[in-house]
């Protein structure tokens, strides 16, 4: 059974009565009424039949659904015969796909579109979800089974995917505490079901401060911003019941606003809001969740038997331990602040012109503009006419249709959950359908920040499944009658996040617990990480980075956007590695220290590190959704660790002389996005590559070396 990823819930659930005796509950709930409960999971597209769902549906449906669940993991403890890899093992695949199905539908919408209706249910249904995952994972019963079938293994003859899923299998069993004594699996379970609700309460304490830090200006406080960007704001502020100009806290709409904005005292503010979400002194302060959350991680790894809650993470991953995480980290970071302190000094002369004798972290973005400007002769305002929304979408079109050779058909057909998503079938050259894509790219209210790739189905050939994701980003929504235009940055997350999608969409994997992305934190990024690059490809962009005119990018503005991709790096480095390395500091705590304070912590650490105060981190800890809502805990490192195989799989195709080099596109697709979780990762970048990267790749392609 494939394990469904809470939302609120950032490692697998544990323990409370057997699956027997749950499998004897009986639930009332009105099906027939139900749209959550027809035939659409059955069906060979498995969309959720969201134009029908009402939040009141999701926690009756699921009532029956896990039920339903309960009953077919019971029949498999009850099986008289001996246990088998066919009775038990594949068997656990088969069983609890309605509630599957309906849990990735919810969770999809508790993250887009998290309306008070639905908030309401999330807390109860991660409740819900949280009990059945102690069930089944500490029944002995279940457990037996699947350790019989593990003890014999090595006489089973079983294919090599057979025996990744029975070993994943087992360590998961064994992970989630199903080897303890009872007391402690116990204790296990009383941990996770309270680190479901703080998770749960973490992700909407920040969405309510997100809102409730987007910033009204007036028309003086707006002198800079471009005229489209001044129109979506007036247009935000507007829908919101406001007079002036909105900014909503999202790092999409911030760095726009700070990178153009002349008026410094609303840089301030804007940037002020921004960073002080979830520190704020209101009811949406996340400073006790952090602290009961680290506090339950570190007493769950010592009952684990882990030093830390870093090193029982990292036990399932490429990096297999926090020092070899940190390692890496320190590699990045020390020439990266090397370079920070030199970019730092640049702007600060190009600030005293102004008269600002210190660069703050609200000025950093506007002068690192201004000296990008004066060095490759680039205005972002300019530059952004360039990159409409929809072309880079056709950019991503094309790209990934030379690569690959798939088509993008649009299915208007396909019930959506929200306004402005869209859907596509993705289809082989010669027709296939691969499965279906849908897009969620715009802010709103409702969506938690960041960007995202969702799973409604995962891809499996036992149970005949084509896979169906959804990419989520937060882009300002354009003025009516005005193209939506996005930044580089933004381009490069639009790629991102559907190189995570084409990992689930490629899999051809028999078992869907090692389907798609289920694989390790520091693997599942390369495969986004390694599409961001063809967005600078030159061809794509003369073909697709055209004004509201029609006219492509000019050369010279082209050459000097390339050229310019190096620049300001360092900044933008230490912003990322200290998130990381403060996550892994955070997580490799033995206590939590007597009135830990995450704000005064995070302040010393960054002060040892020299991390510049204009600089400062990503993602401070009072809103690093990454780590506290979003199973990315001792993890965030991941996106670096992965960045060393993605420059050096780029790296690959450069050197062939033809970015599009047809062998190169098939082996990463055949050795990394098809293969899944079915080898150890390092194999298959290995299969890929030939060989295991480091880290000189990376700065090279940051520019540090």
């Amino acid at each position: 059974m494939r394990h469904i990823i809470l939302a609120a819930v950032s490692s697998i659930a544990l323990a409370s009565p057997t699956m027997t005796a749950l499998a004897q509950t009986t639930v009332a709930a009105p099906a027939a009424a139900n749209p959550l409960l027809g035939d659409w999971i059955t069906d060979p597209q498995g969309v959720p039949p969201y134009g029908m769902i009402k939040a009141a549906d999701y926690q009756p449906a699921l009532d029956i659904a896990l039920a339903e669940a309960r009953r077919e993991l019971s029949a498999i403890t009850r099986v008289r015969s001996a246990p088998t890899f066919t009775n038990t093992i594949e068997a656990l695949e088969r069983a609890g796909l309605r509630y599957q199905a309906i849990s990735a539908a919810f969770f999809n919408v508790a993250g887009a579109d998290a309306t008070p209706e639905i908030q309401s249910a999330e807390e109860p249904i991660s409740a819900m979800l949280t009990d059945f995952s102690n069930a089944m994972m500490l029944d002995p019963a279940l457990f037996a089974r699947v350790d019989a079938v593990y003890r014999q293994r090595a006489s089973l003859g079983l294919s090599p995917e057979q025996t990744r899923l029975l070993e994943e299998t087992h360590r998961r069993f064994v992970r989630a505490g199903a080897a303890l004594a009872p007391e402690q699996r116990a204790r296990v379970a009383e941990i996770n079901a309270d680190m479901s609700k703080l998770g749960v309460a973490f992700g909407q304490k920040l969405l309510a401060d997100q809102k409730a830090s987007s910033v009204i200006l007036t028309e003086a406080e707006m002198a800079g911003i471009p005229a489209g960007a001044k129109a979506a704001a007036a247009k935000a502020a507007a829908d919101a019941g406001h007079p002036g100009y909105l900014i909503t806290a999202t790092r999409s709409a911030v760095e726009a606003f700070l990178t153009t904005a002349t008026n410094r005292a609303a840089r301030e503010k804007v940037f002020t809001a921004f960073n002080n979400r979830g520190a704020n002194t209101n009811d949406n302060n996340t400073a006790a969740i952090i602290r009961r959350m680290l506090e339950l991680r570190i007493e769950r790894a010592k009952l684990m038997g882990a030093a830390t809650h870093a090193d029982f993470v990292l036990e399932d991953s490429m990096a297999k331990t926090p020092e070899a995480a940190m390692d890496l980290l320190m590699q990045i970071y020390t020439p990266a602040l090397a370079r920070a302190k030199e970019e730092e000094a640049a702007l600060r002369s190009l600030a005293a012109v102004d008269g600002v004798t210190d660069i703050e972290a609200w000025d950093w973005r506007f002068y690192a503009e201004k000296e990008r400007a004066r060095r490759y002769n680039l205005d972002e305002s300019e530059l952004k006419q360039y990159f409409p929304l929809d072309g880079m979408v056709a950019a991503l079109m094309e790209t990934t249709g030379r690569l690959y050779g798939i088509k993008f058909v649009e299915r208007p057909d396909l019930p959506v959950y929200a306004p402005g998503v869209k859907a596509w079938e993705i289809r082989e050259a010669d027709g296939t359908v691969v499965g279906l894509f849908f897009a969620d790219w715009f802010a709103r209210p409702t969506k938690r920040p960041g960007a995202w790739m969702n799973s409604l189905r995962d891809q499996s050939e036992l149970l005949g499944y084509k896979a169906v994701v959804v990419n989520n980003c937060n882009f300002t929504p354009p003025a009516p009658g005005e193209r939506a235009e996005i930044s580089l940055d933004d381009a490069t997350t639009l790629f991102h996040e559907f190189g995570h999608a084409l990992h689930g969409l490629f899999s051809q994997v028999r078992y869907p617990s090692l389907s798609g992305t289920s694989v390790s934190r520091d693997f599942v990024e390369l495969p986004s990480q390694i599409h961001e690059h063809w967005i600078s490809e030159p061809s794509i962009l003369r073909a697709q980075a055209k004004n509201a005119a029609g006219e492509p990018i000019p050369e010279p503005m082209l050459a000097a956007l390339l050229e310019s991709r190096t620049f300001n790096q360092g900044f933008l480095t230490v912003q990322q590695i200290s998130s990381a390395i403060l996550d892994m500091e955070l997580h490799r705590m033995t206590a939590v220290p007597e009135g830990f304070d995450a704000v005064a912590w995070e302040k010393q650490r960054l002060a040892a590190l020299g991390v510049p105060e204009a600089v400062g981190m990503r993602h401070r800890l009072a809103h690093f959704s990454h780590i506290f809502d979003g199973g990315y805990s001792a993890g965030y490192y991941a996106y670096s660790w992965a960045e060393a195989m993605d420059a050096d799989g780029f790296e690959a195709f450069k050197k062939s002389g033809n970015l599009f080099d047809p062998a190169l596109a098939a082996k990463l697709r055949q050795e990394v996005l098809a293969r899944g979780n079915t080898r150890d990762p390092a194999e298959s970048y290995i299969a890929f590559r030939g060989r295991l990267p480091n880290a000189d790749a990376l700065l090279k392609n940051r520019g540090l070396k």
